[in-house]
């Protein structure tokens, strides 16, 4: 399975990447954590920020 949770990559260099990921209160996974008060799940930033940097380190 893949899925790429990088919406956009706005600027590179040698040694940096800033990427963008847009997320929305209607996302299904945000309903449950937590209600009422909804908070990007830290294993969903942790996977980005993993895409993101095999994005910098590729050739």
């Amino acid at each position: 399975m893949h899925f790429d949770l990088i919406d956009r990559v706005i600027e590179t260099g040698t040694e940096h990447l800033v990427a963008l990921k847009h997320v929305s209160a209607a996302e299904e996974y945000l309903q449950d954590h937590f209600p009422g008060f909804p908070v990007l799940p830290g294993v969903m930033m942790l996977e980005t920020m993993v895409q993101a940097g095999r994005r910098l380190c590729a050739p």
